[in-house]
């Protein structure tokens, strides 16, 4: 064999190479792909594994099969003044007259059916919450979705970017239809869940009629903040509440306060009453047995109960040094002091 044709079978088994190359190519597990031809797709989408192309005629656009994320910004949303009840049952009855009319397919109408059951199910178990205004408020939502039909998605966005851009505006949409009609309490509270299944499927119901290839797996509201100026005015409107309640609660402090010091003062002064007229009974009865005791020492011996009545006497006013007794000499007060003349 010469050396021209081995470089001749070398060139051919590179140039065979190069087109099986081109002509092969592998879908991720988290990928999917189209084949185009001219721009234009041919068959179905692919899933993950080998294909084959026409090299050189055919391309392969891929798309994420994972679950992607579109993060608008924070947007100032107005929330309802009360809470509005959403009442879909004629709406439901007749979307099913017109469905059996145009001779839906049972299944699909059986699909709708459970899904508006869903719905209202999930809107009559909401809480009731009202006393709520009317007031502009911060919103911070997300949402997760997910690439389900690469054709319609090729054809009607194209790019992750613009599918972003397009879903952030269907959202905000959403986002304002539903908290137009959902007071403050009802977004702060285990409520919320309700209030997002709602925005999902209002989201995926746009998606459908505008065939855009993609579905809502989730809807997140990550915050709902006052805004600055009603944050003012609602710190200083608690301030005001505080300080009322506080003023009520020390008026019914002191007003408390001077019923029990009125109820000590009452029990007192009939705590002295009662003590002062026992005391009273008790002295009484005392200077009874004195007088007894007494009058019968009297009985007993004259000569020295007078004796002892004197020196009683003479304790109780002579004790003090500086007292003065002026007498006549033959008083009986000094009768017991003759003996010692």
């Amino acid at each position: 064999m010469t050396q021209n044709k081995i470089n001749i079978i070398f060139i051919s088994i590179l140039i065979g190479v190069f087109i099986l190359s081109q002509a092969l190519f592998t879908v991720d597990q988290r990928e999917q792909a189209l084949v185009l031809q001219l721009g234009n797709p041919v068959g179905e989408p692919r899933t993950p594994g080998i294909h084959f192309k026409i090299p050189f005629i055919q391309e392969v656009k891929r798309f994420d099969g994972r679950i992607l994320s579109v993060d608008p910004k924070p947007e100032q949303v107005v929330i309802a003044s009360s809470t509005i009840a959403r009442e879909q049952s004629r709406e439901d009855a007749a979307n099913e007259r017109a469905a059996a009319k145009d001779n839906t397919p049972k299944n699909e109408i059986l699909e709708k059916a459970s899904e508006k059951v869903e719905t209202l199910k999930s809107v009559s178990e909401r809480p009731k919450i009202e006393n709520v205004s009317g007031e502009p408020i911060i919103v911070d939502s997300f949402a997760r979705y997910k690439i389900i039909d690469p054709l319609q998605f090729l054809k009607t966005l194209g790019t992750v970017t613009i599918a972003n851009q397009r879903l952030e505006n269907i959202l905000n949409d959403a986002t304002r239809a539903v908290l137009g009609k959902t007071s403050l309490p009802e977004l702060l509270s285990e409520e919320r869940s309700y209030i997002m299944n709602d925005i999902r499927r209002r989201v995926n119901k746009k998606i459908q009629q505008d065939e855009l290839g993609i579905e809502i797996v989730d809807v997140r509201i990550v915050r709902a903040d006052l805004t600055k100026e009603l944050r003012t005015s609602t710190v200083r409107r608690m301030i005001s509440e505080l300080q009322e309640r506080a003023t009520e609660t020390r008026a019914k402090g002191e007003e408390r306060a001077k019923e029990i010091k009125a109820t000590a003062e009452k029990e007192r002064t009939v705590l002295l009453a009662n003590s002062g007229r026992d005391a009273e009974i008790l002295r009484g009865e005392g200077d009874k047995e004195a007088i007894k005791i007494y009058a019968d020492a009297f009985n007993k011996d004259k000569e020295f109960y007078g004796f002892i009545r004197s020196m009683e006497a003479y304790s109780s006013t002579l004790a003090d040094p500086d007292t003065r007794l002026i007498l006549s000499p033959d008083s009986d007060f000094f009768k017991y002091f003759e003996g010692k003349r």
